[in-house]
């Protein structure tokens, strides 16, 4: 449940985040947007790969707490 509610909150936030920059977009001249954009992307696709590196920990840690690498660090 905590997953899909933050899920939908970055949903959100990457929606108002792009109307944002679209705005910006549209009051810079062509060759300023141009530049902007290739700024945008590059952010972009940073936030992707840490998204990507935050689920495959989870994922990691959910696996090792499964198998019982949990249990055997805390000492349980």
């Amino acid at each position: 449940m905590v997953a899909v509610v933050v899920l939908v909150g970055a949903r959100a936030r990457d929606t108002l985040l792009l109307r944002q920059q679209e705005l910006v977009l549209s009051k810079l001249p062509r060759d300023e947007a141009a530049a902007y954009y290739d700024v945008l992307r590059r952010r972009v696709r940073n936030a992707r790969i840490l998204r990507a590196i935050a689920l495959a920990s989870l994922v990691t840690l959910i696996y090792a707490w499964r198998h019982g690498l949990g249990r055997t660090l805390t000492g349980g």
